[in-house]
C-alpha cells in the first residue's frame, strides 16, 4: 500500500516541531525539520507524556520525542504496531541505550552498535588549548587543532546571498559518494539556531550553525569552510563557537536565549542584537549571533566470511555528560564506528556477514573520516544503536537505507 503524508503526518502544526526537537530531541531528531524528506508519525490515541514519535516510512530516525522516560516504551511499541499493520518493516536507527534495551529485551529485536555520538565539553577543550597548559595530558589530541588555529589566525576569517552561494560552491566541490541524514539548509529553523560566519578580507569563507537539543546540549549542525577558505577555517569556527558557549553558559542553559545568542522580541519576533563577551583567538574575525533585520542574517562580534573475526559486544559507559542536565555539552552528532558490535539477539555467522557488509559500506562512503576530524577536539563517544526485528533488515534493508541517505 502507499502511505501518504495525510496518513503519516496527521494534523500537526509544523511550527511546533522545532520547539519539541529543541526541548526533547537529540542530534538525530533535528533531521526531522526537513519535512520534504521526513514524515512525522504520531499515535492515533495520545500516549501520556509523549510528544511527536518517530517519523515513519521504513526507518525511524532517532528516539521518539517524549517528555518523560515512562512514555518511551509505549510510544515505540505503538509505532511498531502501526508499521506492521501497514505491512512495513520498521527499523530504528541512531537510538540511545534506553530505546535499544526496550526493543532488544521487550520485543526481542536484534540490536547492533556501529555508530556513536561525538561530543565535546567546551570548558575542557578551552583549558587544553591555553598556552600555559602545554604538555598537559590530553594536549596531543588537540595538536592539529592548535596548529590550524594559528594558521587561520593570519586571515580575517554578511549578506545572505553570499552565504547561499558559498554553500552551493561547497556542495559542488565535494566528490565521491555523500551519505548524510540531512542536507545543508542554512536558514532552516532560524528562531532556535545560532550562527557564526568567517570572513577573509571581507568575503564570506565559512559558516557554523548551532542548534539546541535536550537538556543543556547544543549540536554543531553544520561547520562548513567554503572552497576559497584558508586551511583551518572549520577549526577556528568550531573553536570560537565553543568559546562563546563557554563564556555565556557557565550555568546550565535555560530555554531563554543565552548571552551569546539572539534574544527574541516577544511582541514582533524580530531578533535583537546581543554581543558576546567571549574572547577570540588573536586577530581572527568570526561573527556569531547578532541581528540584521533587513537581510535575515544573524551575526555578532566575537571571534565469503572466512577470516572475518566475530565482532565483540560493546561496553556502554556508566555515565555520559550528554545525559547530565547540569552539563553544557556540544555534540557533533552521529558518526560511524570503525567496528560493528552485536548487542541483543544476534550472533554467529549473521554477525560476521553484517560486519563484513558494514565495513564495505563504511569504507566506500568514507564514513570513518568524520570521526578522524572530530578527534582533533578531544571528542568523546557515546554508543548509539540500530534496532530491527529478527526478519526485518538484512542486505535488502541495508541497501535501502544506503540509497535513502545518498545525496
Amino acid at each position: 500500500m502507499t502511505i501518504t503524508p495525510s496518513t503519516l503526518n496527521g494534523d500537526f502544526d509544523k511550527s511546533t516541531i522545532a520547539d519539541l526537537v529543541a526541548t526533547y530531541g537529540s542530534s538525530s531528531t533535528t533531521a526531522w525539520l526537513e519535512f520534504e524528506r521526513y514524515k512525522i508519525w504520531s499515535p492515533s490515541i495520545p500516549i501520556p507524556e509523549s510528544r511527536v514519535p518517530p517519523h515513519g516510512w521504513l526507518f525511524a530516525w532517532g528516539n521518539p520525542l517524549v517528555s518523560s522516560p515512562s512514555a518511551l516504551a509505549p510510544t515505540a511499541k505503538e509505532f511498531v504496531k502501526f508499521a506492521e499493520e501497514n505491512e512495513l518493516h520498521p527499523v530504528f536507527a541512531c537510538v540511545d541505550s534506553q530505546l535499544e534495551e526496550i526493543l532488544g529485551e521487550q520485543l526481542g529485536w536484534r540490536t547492533v552498535s556501529c555508530i556513536y555520538e561525538d561530543y565535546i565539553d567546551p570548558a575542557h577543550l578551552i583549558e587544553l588549548t591555553l598556552p600555559e597548559n602545554k604538555g598537559q595530558e590530553g594536549q596531543h589530541a588537540v595538536k592539529d587543532l592548535k596548529k590550524n588555529l594559528m594558521r587561520a589566525e593570519k586571515y580575517n576569517v554578511v549578506d545572505k546571498r553570499a552565504i547561499e552561494q558559498g554553500v552551493e560552491d561547497w556542495k559542488k566541490s565535494r566528490s565521491g559518494i555523500q551519505i548524510a541524514s540531512t542536507t545543508l539548509q542554512p536558514w532552516l529553523d532560524q528562531e532556535h539556531r545560532r550562527y557564526w560566519v568567517a570572513r577573509q578580507e571581507g568575503e564570506i569563507v565559512g559558516i557554523l550553525i548551532l542548534t539546541p537539543v535536550q537538556a543543556n546540549n547544543w549540536q554543531i549542525k553544520n561547520a562548513v569552510a567554503f572552497p576559497k577558505a584558508p586551511k583551518g577555517t572549520s577549526e577556528v569556527l568550531i573553536y570560537t563557537s565553543l568559546q562563546g558557549l563557554h563564556a555565556g553558559n557557565s550555568s546550565p542553559r535555560s530555554r531563554s536565549p543565552s548571552p551569546a545568542g539572539p534574544a527574541r522580541n516577544g511582541t514582533n519576533g524580530v531578533t535583537s542584537t546581543v554581543t558576546s563577551s567571549a574572547p577570540t583567538p588573536s586577530s581572527m574575525t568570526v561573527e556569531p549571533p547578532t541581528s540584521d533585520a533587513g537581510s535575515g542574517i544573524i551575526s555578532d562580534d566575537a571571534s565469503g566470511l572466512s577470516g572475518v573475526a566475530t565482532p565483540s559486544p560493546i561496553e556502554e559507559p556508566d555515565y555520559s555528560p550528554l545525559d547530565d542536565e547540569n552539563c553544557v555539552v556540544v555534540t557533533f552528532g552521529i558518526s560511524a564506528s570503525p567496528e560493528l558490535h552485536p548487542v541483543h539477539n544476534l550472533g554467529g555467522w549473521k554477525v560476521k556477514a553484517l560486519s563484513k557488509t558494514y565495513k564495505k559500506v563504511a569504507s566506500s562512503a568514507k564514513l570513518i573520516n568524520r570521526g578522524e576530524f572530530r578527534r582533533k577536539f578531544d571528542s568523546e563517544h557515546k554508543p548509539m544503536y540500530v534496532c530491527y526485528p529478527a526478519d526485518g533488515f538484512g542486505l535488502d534493508g541495508i541497501n535501502t537505507l544506503f540509497k535513502l541517505l545518498k545525496k
